[in-house]
Order: C-alpha cells, then sequence, then structure tokens
C-alpha cells in the first residue's frame, strides 16, 4: 500500500498548501483533469504553460525559461535535475536504476519498481488524475457523467475491460476469444495503491455494454466541442469505441483553456481566473525528437546515454524503442 505521509515527505510540492507553485501541464484530458484536481489542492498555484507532443514547450511571456524549468511538470515524466514531474510512464530499463535527472521527480511505476526489463505486464495502467485522487482523497464528483469523465483519461476504462480477440485458425475459421487483458493489473493497482472508493465501485461497470453505450454518446458531445480524438490503439469490449485524448488542435492555450471549462462543467473542479489566464500568451521552445533501439543501450550505460544525448523527455513507445527529445534543457 502506498503511503501518504511518506510521499508528502519526499515530495513536498505535492501537498496540499497555499505556496506560489507554478505548473506545466502535459496536452491531453488527463493532463487537465490532473491540473484542475491540483489547482484546487494548491490555490495559489497556476499553470504557466503546455508541453506539447513531446517537442515544444508553450510557456508565458510573462515567465522567463528559468521558471519554466524550476516549474512543476504534472502528467509528465522530465529529465532534469531542476525540474519536479509527476508521470506514469515506464522510464527505467531495470527497477531502482540510478537516474540523477529524476532526482525530484516522482513517477508512479518507480512506486512499486515497474521497469522495462522486469515486470512490465504490471506496469500502471491508469491515469495521472487517478493517483491524484488517492492522494487528495477525492472521489468520482456526484455529477452527470463524471464517471465517463475520470475513467476516460488515458483510456483507463479499455484498461480495465476484458479484451476480445479475434483467432483464426488453419482452416480459414475465426472465432472471438475473451481474454482479462489488463484487467487484472487494473484491479491489481486499485485494491493495493489508488485505493478510491467510487473507482473501485465503478470498476466492474464499465466493462457492460451500458456504459459503452453512455461513452459512445459522451464521445459524440466532445466531438461536437470541437475536441480532438487522436488516434486509438485498443478498443473497447461491446462497440469498439477508442480513447478520447483530446490532444489540441490549433491555438495550444486557447484550447486548453476550453479543456479545462470541459472538465469543470462535468467535475465542478473549476479554476480561479488567476490560476490559468497565462495561457492566453505563449511563447515557444521546440527541441528535437529523435529514436534509439534498446539492444544498442548498456543497461549500465543508460544514465550516462541520456546525459550525452543531453535528453529532456523520453518514452519508450516499444519494449525495444526508445523516443527522446533534446535541446530543451
Amino acid at each position: 500500500m502506498l503511503n501518504k505521509v511518506s510521499i508528502f515527505s519526499k515530495y513536498a510540492w505535492l501537498e496540499p498548501s497555499r505556496a506560489a507553485l507554478n505548473l506545466i501541464i502535459g496536452d491531453d484530458l488527463d493532463a487537465a483533469l490532473s491540473a484542475a484536481l491540483f489547482l484546487r489542492a494548491h490555490p495559489n498555484a497556476k499553470i504557466i504553460g503546455v508541453y506539447s507532443n513531446y517537442t515544444t514547450v508553450y510557456y508565458s511571456t510573462a515567465c522567463a525559461w528559468n521558471d519554466v524549468l524550476d516549474a512543476i511538470w504534472l502528467d509528465l515524466d522530465i529529465y532534469h535535475p531542476r525540474c519536479k514531474s509527476l508521470g506514469h510512464h515506464i522510464v527505467r530499463l531495470r527497477p531502482r536504476q540510478t537516474l540523477p535527472g529524476f532526482d525530484h521527480s516522482l513517477n508512479l511505476n518507480d512506486l512499486w519498481g515497474k521497469a522495462l526489463q522486469k515486470n512490465f505486464a504490471e506496469k500502471y495502467p491508469l491515469g495521472t488524475i487517478h493517483f491524484l485522487m488517492w492522494l487528495y482523497a477525492q472521489e468520482i464528483p456526484a455529477r452527470v457523467d463524471a464517471d465517463l469523465l475520470i475513467w476516460l483519461a488515458d483510456s483507463a476504462y479499455i484498461n480495465a475491460q476484458t479484451k476480445t480477440f479475434r483467432r483464426r485458425w488453419r482452416d480459414g475459421n475465426a472465432e472471438w476469444v475473451e481474454r482479462d487483458g489488463f484487467k487484472w493489473n487494473v484491479k491489481s493497482w486499485l485494491r493495493g495503491a489508488v485505493q478510491v472508493p467510487s473507482l473501485i465501485q465503478t470498476f466492474e461497470q464499465v466493462d457492460t455494454r451500458a456504459f459503452e453505450a453512455r461513452m459512445s454518446a459522451f464521445q459524440q458531445r466532445m466531438a461536437a466541442q470541437g475536441f480532438s480524438q487522436g488516434d486509438g490503439q485498443a478498443a473497447s469490449r461491446h462497440l469498439k469505441l477508442f480513447g478520447y485524448q483530446c490532444q489540441p488542435v490549433g491555438d495550444v492555450g486557447a484550447y486548453l483553456l476550453r479543456l479545462l471549462e470541459w472538465v469543470a462543467q462535468y467535475t465542478g473542479w473549476t479554476c480561479a481566473p488567476a490560476q490559468s489566464e497565462a495561457l492566453q500568451t505563449l511563447q515557444s521552445k521546440t527541441g528535437k525528437r529523435a529514436r534509439a533501439k534498446i539492444a544498442q543501450l548498456a543497461p549500465d550505460a543508460f544514465a550516462t546515454f541520456l546525459e550525452t544525448k543531453n535528453i529532456f523527455s523520453y518514452v519508450f513507445t516499444h519494449l525495444d524503442t526508445i523516443n527522446y527529445t533534446t535541446d530543451l534543457a
């Protein structure tokens, strides 16, 4: 079981306070939900920028780059000794691997020793918002369709479902086969770490056709509002729906402001104008994106690779590939 006292002790910037904190947030629905809840716990915090597509940082024209580096990066994994980030991608080849760029950051897989080359199937299967709900003792708001919005973050509802596969036989015939997929892993995290009663209570509901019918109608309303669905990698069990990441189209700042309003409409998690107004006027800095094969990296030299390349953020897109961004330090 995770311990809030130890988390707040090591990562004091997460503990509810009235400190004047700056936030850089990710560019999707999970980030918007996470920011809305974080700002409720930190009423004097404000969003000063957005990290979009893991390449470009859009930040307030009233801020210097040093302000950006010293900010809290929410729903992001940032490899920089000055940055404090909260994210949930797999970031280590091996558990407990020493990576100095994460010294001030919290990664949810690190909390339970999940890494690329060990326990990968047990990696964190939910969104940042679900962890923050546990951390701040927040249940799913008692509002119509709030459960849909919360479970939609990072396609968590799809991870929590039984999966259907089409299996072909040698004679050309085929059949649909149901398997547990990642459902067992979601259940494990909800019971052992992210113990939010309303998430546990609605867990079985997301695996039903009735829930998906509601989700389908909800996604249609999102589309009508101009929110972008994005590419889907996994489909839902019954109606073959995908996630809805809501990543920006057009003006990043204006788009995120609309997304925060959408979140507030369904959750009641409103933020004061001063907490988000910096998104109205943004400047930008763009890094370079590259990739490498994991087989070319010696596990013991991974930290050296990150330092030598001056890597600012990265993600393992497959078990054998790392995508990374440079030139943002």
